[in-house]
């Protein structure tokens, strides 16, 4: 596959883009490869007839090897395929969600926080591979969210987590034993 894609396609990585090396069809070499998938956010360029995602496809050219996984982008931005916005995920940190933003039900403004009326605490807590870990209840909003934030960078490391502050906020916070714990057996 490496072959064919280098054959028939150039990669800037500083810009993300792609352009043909040869024409096809109704496309000249030269030109700009790939098209927005409107619905999924990414761009997809069209190779023999079988569609791929660019950020794929740039793993591909940049690294010899197609992806384990699907990789992530780094800012969120799905059709941003610059190599350095692009992160393939360990086999531990796939499928993490540390990188996903608010929930669409969410009501706190807070990754992974909300309110619980019968303690009348803010909740928080964090799923990893499934299983969800309560980290406390909390009578501060903002604390809810550094206890998150320190739990995701302990769980998918800075670069791999979508914090709810800026990243050294949260480095005060001391995580319970208990949680600890939780998180070193799902995380092996």
């Amino acid at each position: 596959m490496l072959k064919r894609v280098d054959f028939l396609l150039s990669y800037d990585p500083e810009t993300g883009k792609f352009f043909w090396r040869v024409s096809r069809y109704k496309v000249k070499a030269g030109s700009e490869a790939g098209y927005l998938n409107r619905s999924k956010g990414y761009i997809e360029i069209k190779i023999d007839g079988k569609s791929y995602y660019a950020h794929q496809v740039a793993h591909l050219l940049m690294t010899g090897h197609w992806p384990e996984r699907n990789p992530e982008h780094e800012n969120r931005i799905k059709s941003d395929n610059r190599w350095e916005n692009i992160k393939d995920l360990a086999p531990s940190q796939s499928e993490n969600g540390g990188n996903h933003g608010l929930q669409i039900n969410n009501t706190s403004g807070l990754k992974r926080v909300s309110w619980h009326s019968t303690k009348r605490k803010w909740g928080s807590n964090i799923g990893v591979h499934g299983k969800q870990i309560h980290l406390g209840y909390f009578d501060d909003l903002r604390l809810a969210g550094l206890t998150y934030d320190a739990a995701a960078k302990l769980v998918w490391g800075l670069r791999f987590s979508c914090l709810n502050f800026p990243s050294e906020e949260s480095d005060h916070i001391i995580l319970s034993n208990r949680v600890l714990r939780k998180i070193e057996a799902l995380a092996t």
